[in-house]
């Protein structure tokens, strides 16, 4: 697939990756979930180059001091360089060529008090910028081939340029069945916008009967530097977690936060069966590996 970049005004990135995996235990007991194979390339390197193809040109990892490992895979490794060399295997490693010009920095989330904590940690970094936010367990893939999160960034810019209203948060939405809108963050729709749905509102999880429509958020976001302010006053849930979902709500409250929605091909891989439908996906989709 080429790899050119489609461009952006969207420089920065953050990829929370601190969880504990449980979902997977007990392989995630020892590897970073991220680092698990999807095909034959782990599961951060798909998401890190989704970053790259959209333009992005640093990439802010959110780890735990356990998930160290997981920056090793865009370290140099200069044994295995000469190794391969002397075999004349150079070529197995020009996957990672993508990289080769992005800036792969770290915060350290010290404990796991939920994603919205976690995005927060990245805030010193990302400074007044406008950045993107992607979720590894989340692959999203367009049959053209585009970067999903590049879309989202078009419609970011388009929108702010245009005038007319100036977003604040533009998320990916996917209509989903009613029976599985509780595994999802799932937005109220204020009112339709063209091809953008303006949000009013979101529920974290809710029971089919209860929810406010079926647009579930994908782990694709852009955001202006605004919402650490509102990820700050967020209150713990009852699980003591800062929850994005609820920073986004109160965000949508006061300021504009818009829906997209694309069609597209949605791997949850943060499940076993997840993960396994993913693998089968690119194995008979490997134009989709970046």
């Amino acid at each position: 697939m080429d790899v050119s970049n489609f461009g952006s005004d969207v420089k920065v990135a953050v990829i929370p990756a601190a969880g504990f995996g449980t979902r997977l235990l007990p392989a995630t007991k020892v590897i970073s979930k991220e680092l698990f194979p999807i095909y034959n390339r782990p599961a951060i390197h798909i998401t890190v180059s989704e970053c790259v193809k959209a333009g992005i040109k640093e990439i802010i990892l959110v780890l735990s001091r356990r998930k160290m490992d997981i920056l090793r895979y865009f370290e140099k490794d200069n044994e295995l360089e000469s190794f391969l060399e002397e075999k004349g295997k150079k070529n197995l490693l020009a996957p990672l060529e993508i990289f080769k010009d992005v800036k792969i920095d770290y915060v350290i989330q010290e404990k796991q008090n939920g994603l919205g904590d976690a995005v927060l940690c990245a805030r010193e970094k990302v400074g007044q910028r406008n950045f993107a936010v992607l979720l590894p367990d989340d692959i999203y893939i367009l049959s053209d081939g585009r970067p999903t999160i590049s879309i989202l960034i078009e419609k970011f810019l388009e929108l702010r340029q245009k005038g007319e209203i100036n977003p604040k948060v533009v998320l990916l939405l996917r209509n989903v069945p009613k029976e599985k809108v509780k595994n999802y963050g799932v937005v109220y729709i204020k009112k339709r916008m063209g091809n953008f749905l303006i949000v009013g509102g979101v529920v974290e999880k809710p029971e089919p009967e209860l929810a406010p429509s079926r647009f579930a958020i994908v782990g694709r976001y852009v955001f202006s530097p605004e919402i650490f302010d509102w990820i700050q006053k967020e209150k713990p849930d009852e699980k003591g977690e800062i929850q994005l979902a609820g920073a986004i709500g109160n965000c949508s409250y006061s300021d504009t936060v818009v829906g997209v929605s694309v069609k597209g091909k949605w791997l949850d891989i943060g499940s076993p069966e997840g993960y396994v439908k993913a693998n089968m996906f690119f194995a008979k989709n490997k134009r989709f590996l970046y």
